[in-house]
């Protein structure tokens, strides 16, 4: 390393001799694997056990230096990762340092394999150790030390945060156990705490006694519970929650969600009171996303102490979808002009929003292809990076073409919907009003448990998109088209056959998901607003077709990386499959914003020749159950070379990518783009 780099503290990174052939194996996670790879002419390494070709696999992980490419720092060993249930992988390494540095601990090992969320075993130092039985001392250290595991949490992805419920400190006479050189052996450590961490996850997961520092409210009443919620989901969050404002808009997660609702249900447990008791047994799953903000969850609470704790009728539900359609429909009783176009354009102008997400990155690339599209703006919120970086980031994803982000007709815009400007200067808001021809509302969130009322700015943001198109000059010629949802139609008896590509004015078919509910709201303010529009009810998306790009956080490729990681494959699931791939989603949008004649309002866009689950699911089943035998072979053939086990589950993984990838593109060939 040279001088300079040591000067700016930059000793604990290394920089390899050109003469090795080292292979980066990337673990998805940001780390890399370390592999030594012969080189017969200059470097034979002593021990080669690698699978596929000759070299040493070391298990060491590695980071790349953010600005030195050539640099990397060791950050832990590959059999120390811990695989959790959902697939994503944990490195407890750098966060047991930062942890260890404390002056309370003497000893950190996170578990958490195969897990919903990780924890983290505590050894205190002599001096601090508290009475394992006595529950007051064990908050007061975990108050200690919390300052530290915030720490380790900041630079943690958000599925490997460590929550104040998942400490666990050791227990009078079970000492961690070391190696001769005074380290932790972090697997017999375990082993020696399994009974311990079971009890803590089923705890845990049974919502039973969690752990909780902060005494139960003074009361049930609005008064004392508002704040006691307030503060628990600001030490949740990591950050101050305001009241009045939807939870999941201020950072919370579905992480975050079930242990705010583990505490609110320990909370009334332990209150002593036998309506809280009562109350504790009715609080469902989805609970926080059924009440998003501080207010709605008190009011929740003390519904279920006063109540018998039933769920919202289907009526109710009904009634919450007309009240907002009727908010958000007031003033489209004036006609829309009859106006020209007044632009000068020899092309249409399309404000694109959402376009930095697979189906708007499919979108954006189409248009731009096009020499009939004058200009696009890209219009998405604002991010930590520029817009710029995360549009390529996108394309680069999914195998688009990245050269076409660099033309003329492409304008990025930073704002928010929810808005009534949208977020934009005075002259930039203008400009959208007296030049579109088409808006494209692709931007929304998806998840399927939150409420209603998490989707009002969503809702709002459409009308606030309707309000421009309608104030334009343009107004009478814009196309507004809009990608809703077939969730939007969740309530629809199948009874009664396929569900019509019309409007439909009974809220009924709307009952369900927060979600779905938006999208159908949205389709019914549209239909009133007067503007020239079509509505896209799409199916399941699936991965491009150019590359197999699909992403991680949708619930198909969710199955597919739990499936590696618990070694089962759900290949015998029930039901139908419709997918339809981007292209052809993107395809049928674009066509219908430059069609030269109108489309229909309504247009259902899935698969038209649906498969069960088992035919779509049978080839990457087979790869999978193949594959580990595969595997097995491999670790008996090199038991005696390299003494070790081979990682059966990254080798699955792999070889499972591809036989996904393999099989849609067997099903994007029989795909049929829908075409108006």
């Amino acid at each position: 390393m040279r001088q300079a780099e040591i000067d700016a503290g930059e000793w604990a990174w290394v920089r390899f001799s050109s003469r090795v052939n080292i292979r980066w194996i990337p673990q998805g996670d940001g780390t890399l694997e370390c592999q030594f790879l012969t080189v017969p002419e200059t470097h034979q390494v002593a021990v080669e056990n690698l699978p596929d070709t000759r070299g040493y696999s070391t298990q060491d992980l590695f980071e790349r230096h953010p600005t030195k490419p050539d640099l990397f720092r060791i950050v832990g060993r590959l059999d120390d990762v811990l695989i959790m249930a959902n697939g994503e992988k944990a490195v407890p390494g750098p966060m047991e340092d930062v942890m260890m540095a404390s002056p309370a601990i003497m000893g950190a090992v996170m578990f958490g394999r195969e897990r919903n969320q990780v924890g983290v075993l505590i050894e205190p130092n002599p001096q601090y150790k508290p009475d394992p039985e006595d529950e007051q001392q064990l908050a007061k250290f975990r108050n200690l030390i919390w300052p530290v595991i915030e720490e380790a949490n900041e630079d943690a992805p958000a599925f490997a945060r460590i929550y104040k419920e998942m400490i666990l400190v050791t227990g009078r006479g079970k000492p961690m156990l070391r190696a001769p050189k005074g380290t932790v052996n972090k697997k017999a450590t375990i082993a020696l705490y399994e009974q311990e961490i079971e009890a803590l996850y089923g705890t845990i997961e049974a919502s039973g006694n969690a752990a909780s520092d902060i005494e139960p409210p003074a009361s049930w009443t609005s008064r004392d519970l508002e704040p006691w919620l307030k503060t628990h989901a600001s030490l949740l969050a990591n950050r101050d929650i305001r009241s009045g404002h939807d939870l999941f808009d201020q950072g919370f997660d579905s992480l975050n969600a079930t242990f705010l609702r583990h505490r609110i249900v320990a909370a009334l447990k332990n209150h002593g009171d036998e309506a809280a008791k009562a109350a504790s047994q009715k609080i469902p799953q989805n609970f926080v996303y059924a009440h998003p903000s501080i207010e709605e969850l008190a009011s929740a609470v003390i519904d279920l102490l006063l109540s018998d704790g039933s769920n919202i009728s289907d009526a109710g539900k009904k009634a919450a979808i007309e009240k907002m359609i009727t908010k958000y429909s007031e003033g489209f009783d004036e006609p829309i002009g009859k106006q020209g176009l007044v632009s000068s354009s020899s092309g249409a102008v399309v404000l694109l929003t959402g376009s930095t997400g697979g189906l708007g990155s499919h979108i954006l690339e189409m248009l731009l292809n096009l020499a009939s599209v004058e200009r696009v703006y890209a219009f998405n919120r604002r991010g930590r990076t520029p817009l710029s970086e995360r549009q390529k980031d996108a394309f680069v994803d999914r195998a688009l073409d990245v050269k076409l982000l660099s033309s003329e007709k492409l304008v990025y815009l930073e704002g928010d919907t929810s808005k009534s400007d949208l977020g934009l200067p005075a002259d930039a808001w203008t400009t959208l009003r007296d030049t579109i021809t088409v808006i494209i509302h692709n931007a929304w969130t998806l998840d399927f448990n939150k409420s209603l009322s998490t989707f009002e700015p969503h809702v709002k943001g459409t009308r606030n998109l309707i309000d421009l198109a309608r104030q334009s000059p343009n107004a009478s010629a814009i196309r507004f088209l809009f990608t809703s949802s077939i969730a939007s139609a969740q309530g629809w008896d199948p009874k009664l056959g396929p569900f019509p590509e019309e409007l439909q004015l009974n809220a009924d078919v709307a009952v369900g998901s927060g979600y779905g509910a938006s999208k159908y709201i949205s389709e019914r303010i549209l239909a009133a607003s007067g503007l020239q529009a079509t509505s896209f009810r799409i199916g399941q998306v699936t991965g491009a077709t150019s590359n197999g790009a699909w992403a991680t956080t949708d619930w198909v490729p969710a199955v597919v990386k739990s499936s590696i990681a618990l070694g089962s494959f759900p290949s015998d699931a029930a039901g139908m499959v419709a997918w339809i791939t981007p292209e052809a989603v993107a395809g049928t949008i674009v066509d219908a914003a430059l069609n030269t004649e109108n489309s229909p309002f309504a247009i259902n866009l899935v698969h038209p020749r649906p498969v069960p689950w088992d035919a779509l699911m049978k080839a990457p089943g087979n790869a999978a159950r193949g594959v580990l035998s595969i595997v097995k072979s491999t670790i008996f053939q090199h038991k005696e070379l390299s003494r070790r086990r081979l990682n059966a589950t990254t080798s699955t993984e792999e070889s499972l990518s591809v036989a996904v990838k393999l099989d849609r593109e067997d099903f994007a060939r029989s795909s049929c783009v829908v075409r108006r």
